[in-house]
């Protein structure tokens, strides 16, 4: 036996470099420790990055174990069994990459020669918009992936209209009063989330900034706020109208802010547009003159909010007013009966949220003297992503627009997704004195078509985002929806649809089916790469280079994503990858045109891609460094990044001198136009079309998932905490270890009363059906679930077919949510994510779940020995 002490990884001989993690879509900077030996032995955060200042979550600390994963894809491989299948081997043999390429290409141009549409893409590494819109290069915009659509259907859009921009978050730097509805945002999850928990605990220590936090279960957000509010699944939208209820009745809102900076004063007719002269100039009333005038006179007096007045013979509001009339039917005690939210308690927490606003107070900031308000609405998946998620993004909006926050110290900010040049301004003026609305945050959409372009119906959502959920809808019902291609080819990378998208397995595996060629690029096997008839393997975020800036809160500038080892195998990146496959199919000289799109390399000439030549990752980073501020690869190389706070002129009302959107004219607009279209293409659906769901002002109309069959009596949610945060992690070993030593991750969870008022005990074994799916699980109870509320871990929407680095479990989540026209924001696209179930006790697991390999199995072991369990 060896007397040798032994060596603490973190003190062993070798350097540190300066990184950017990729464990979630986002940018948090990184140090890796490299040995003399040349292996990476630890990851930290970088302390000189104003973003995470040197945090990192669990996540990006265990990047080593994806880079060391043995079950990675070392070489390209090629599908030998054409039988496809749930636990089927694909007989993978290797073959050269040349080869690889040549398969490929050959079976995608063969598509796309005969129509471009007949692809299905699913690209989904966020922190590469050059690998995201590689399909544009043959004008095609189909998607097959659900990224940003489920998590943030909704709610992009939206704040592409309120703030022209990508995200919010709340003002941490000034911020005294938090609330969460159905995020983690400073806790747990969502933007930056190792930043985002630094900033907030700072925060609440320095200044004791004051938590509270919406949503049916008792999260890391709700453990530690100083409030939490359960509230039933899929009403947060009633909550919030409710407060702004309160707010109105009580005198507490920023007038001066609604008159001055928004177009709540400006008046709308009957048939929900605007009153405008001749000119298309919009009216106001000037409730001293007691005439209309137009909104720019500089003689107006004092602008009304509310009242009903006369213009032209026709009787209008300001769009205050209208906005009022809704509230009237949204007291507190009126909603409790929908959110079981204490009517006491809304009056409470509105109250408080008016009075931490200060409405009225100044602070100087590098020579503006600008409006304090210090108090903030933050919400993201949990509390949006529901049918009619656009009126419910509207709705918490309209809480902040209460207290005149918006873009403004302390209040909810919008966040940018990639500035691309440090000067660039997000905002621009539009119609009327108002700011110009950008909803489109991902790129334009696809314009009205009939017979529609896309496989997913984009066509006929104007304010939205891709809705991949309707590729199901599509597939069984072709005929009725008029499609008149085929997809017949996928290609995938970065991407796990299979799991991610909603809607029954067995019929999107019928879907998958119905390809005659698939092609992954991934780092390691996934339910979908099981799928591939060639993987491309890639290298992985500590082999390759980016340069990125993803959606940061507070802070700003590109960081650099460099190589910390030479590749373990032999993998390529993904540009060497979509740049081989351009040239064999011919598309090159789009494929660059697309970039230089996208990535703005059009904004500086020199920095211009030459359409018919490849490029390498590092040279793409290279552009975007000095595309931001001029400093070469080099300079980046060294420092890590080029992150600082974020400018005040960008960060704080950087609209000033223009309206922000209180009323969404647009919405009847979109409406009427998708409408006319319909009827001049005789689109044979067009009756089916929610079109109640365009509306300028958000309702207090009830989603669908509470009309589902009294039998079945709860509401399904799904969740995840910071070590599942934006993606499937399971397969990296220090992550399945932390989840599954935790009782809310291994054990369908309800609340103790429920669970006796069901006869059900903990550790019992249920079937919990919906309209749509089953799943099977084990029970755990908790005082931190809604009384209404069945919870559903992430970690437990594993399915048999698993691959084998992840222990299946007795189902997906997925599987009870609904893919339907009926369930989707006729808006934006936004899925429900939110379901009602039944359970039904059974005395043992069904067959072929007690194979002794299930997720319930190794939580067992785990248990004997004293590691976890169900407590």
């Amino acid at each position: 036996m060896s007397s040798q002490e032994p060596i603490q990884n973190s003190l062993k001989p070798g350097k540190w470099i300066r990184s950017t993690c990729k464990m979630c879509l986002h940018s948090c900077g990184s140090m890796i420790h490299v040995t003399d030996a040349g292996i990476i032995n630890k990851i930290e955060g970088d302390p000189t990055n104003p973003s995470n200042n040197g945090k990192l979550c669990p996540k990006g600390n265990s990047a080593i174990m994806r880079h060391y994963d043995p079950n990675r894809f070392t070489q390209p491989l090629k599908r030998t069994n054409p039988e496809k299948g749930p636990g089927i081997d694909p007989k993978w043999e290797p073959i050269s990459w040349d080869e690889a390429f040549d398969l490929t290409a050959r079976e995608l141009k063969k598509s796309i020669d005969e129509d471009p549409r007949k692809l299905l893409p699913s690209i989904e590494d966020f922190q590469k918009f050059n690998i995201w819109n590689w399909p544009l290069a043959f004008g095609n915009q189909n998607s097959f992936q659900s990224g940003g659509t489920m998590c943030g259907g909704a709610y992009h859009p939206v704040n592409g209209i309120v703030h022209s921009a990508f995200a919010v978050a709340n003002d941490v730097k000034h911020c005294n009063y938090w609330i969460n509805d159905g995020t983690g945002d400073g806790f747990s999850s969502h933007l930056h989330a190792a930043a985002q928990s630094n900033w907030v605990a700072k925060a609440r220590i320095d200044r004791g900034m004051r938590c509270v936090t919406i949503e049916p279960r008792l999260s890391t957000s709700a453990a530690k706020s100083e409030e939490w509010i359960p509230i039933r699944p899929a009403t947060d939208r009633h909550f919030a109208l409710s407060l702004c209820h309160v707010m109105v009745k009580e005198g507490l809102c920023d007038y001066a802010f609604l008159r001055k900076d928004t177009n709540a004063p400006y008046l709308v007719g009957a048939d929900g547009y605007f009153v405008r002269n001749a000119e298309d100039k919009i009216y106001v009333w000037d409730s001293v003159d007691e005439e209309a005038k137009l909104w720019d006179d500089p003689g107006i007096k004092k602008i009304a909010l509310e009242g009903i007045y006369e213009v032209n013979g026709n009787e209008c509001k300001p769009a205050f007013q209208r906005f009022v009339d809704i509230l009237d039917d949204c007291s507190p005690e009126e909603t409790e009966k929908v959110t079981t939210v204490p009517a006491e308690t809304t009056w409470r927490i509105a109250r408080e949220f008016a009075e931490a606003a200060t409405i009225g107070a100044t602070i100087d900031i590098e020579g503006r003297t600008l409006p304090l308000r210090p108090a903030g609405y933050n919400y993201y998946r949990g509390a949006q992503g529901h049918k009619h998620g656009f009126q419910t993004n509207h709705a918490f909006k309209m809480v902040n627009f209460m207290v005149g926050n918006i873009d403004t110290p302390g209040g909810l900010m919008g966040v940018t997704l990639d500035d691309q040049w440090v000067d660039r301004s997000h905002v621009e003026p539009g119609e009327n004195g108002m700011m110009l609305p950008q909803p489109h945050q991902l790129g334009p959409l696809p314009p009205f078509a009939f017979p529609p372009t896309t496989h997913h119906l984009l066509n006929y959502f104007p304010v939205g985002l891709h809705p991949p959920h309707l590729n199901l809808e599509v597939f069984l019902n072709r005929e009725k929806y008029g499609v008149d291609f085929v997809p017949d080819v996928m290609v995938i990378c970065h991407s796990n649809p299979l799991w991610a998208i909603q809607g029954p397995r067995h019929k999107w595996l019928e879907f998958m089916r119905s390809m005659r060629f698939i092609v992954v690029s991934d780092i390691i096997p996934t339910e979908t790469t099981l799928w591939a008839d060639v993987i491309l393997p890639s290298h992985d975020a500590l082999e390759s280079w980016n340069m990125t800036m993803i959606e940061p809160p507070h802070t700003e500038g590109m960081c650099l994503r460099q190589p910390a080892t030479e590749p373990l195998h032999n993998t390529k990146s993904e540009e060497e990858i979509f740049y081989e496959l351009s040239e064999r199919m011919g598309i090159l000289e789009g494929y660059n045109a697309v970039i230089n799109i996208v990535s703005g390399f059009e904004h500086k000439p020199e920095l211009m891609l030459e359409l018919d030549k490849k490029y390498t990752d590092k040279e793409i980073a290279r552009r975007k460094g000095l595309l931001w501020n001029d400093k070469d690869i080099d300079w980046y190389a060294e420092r890590g990044h080029a992150v600082t706070e974020r400018r005040t002129d960008k960060w704080y009302r950087p609209w000033e001198g223009m309206r922000l959107h209180f009323y969404i004219e647009d919405m009847v607009k979109e409406r009427d136009q998708l409408k006319a279209n319909m009827e001049e293409a005789d689109v044979p659906f067009r009756n089916d079309w929610c079109w109640d769901d365009y509306q300028p002002l958000p309702t207090a109309v009830l989603d669908p998932v509470h009309e589902e069959p009294a039998e079945y009596d709860l509401y399904g949610i799904f969740y995840k905490d910071i070590q599942l945060n934006f993606g499937e992690s399971l397969s990296n070993p220090w992550i399945k270890d932390i989840v599954y030593r935790d009782p809310v991750h291994i054990a369908l969870i309800l609340n103790p009363k429920t669970a006796a008022a069901q006869g059900l005990e903990q550790r019992d074994i249920v079937k919990v059906e919906s309209p749509n799916g089953f799943l099977f699980g084990r029970i755990g109870t908790s005082e931190g679930m809604h009384p209404d509320t069945l919870g559903v871990s992430n970690a437990l929407s594993r399915t048999k077919t698993s691959h084998k680095g992840v222990a299946h479990a007795g189902g997906h989540f997925n599987d009870l949510l609904p893919y339907d026209l009926k369930n989707t924001d006729a808006v934006t696209g936004q899925p429900e994510t939110v379901c009602k179930v039944k359970l039904t006790k059974l005395d043992d697991w069904p067959e072929g779940l007690k194979d002794g390999k299930s997720v319930y199995d190794l939580v067992d072991k785990l248990q004997e020995t004293g590691g976890g369990g169900v407590h």
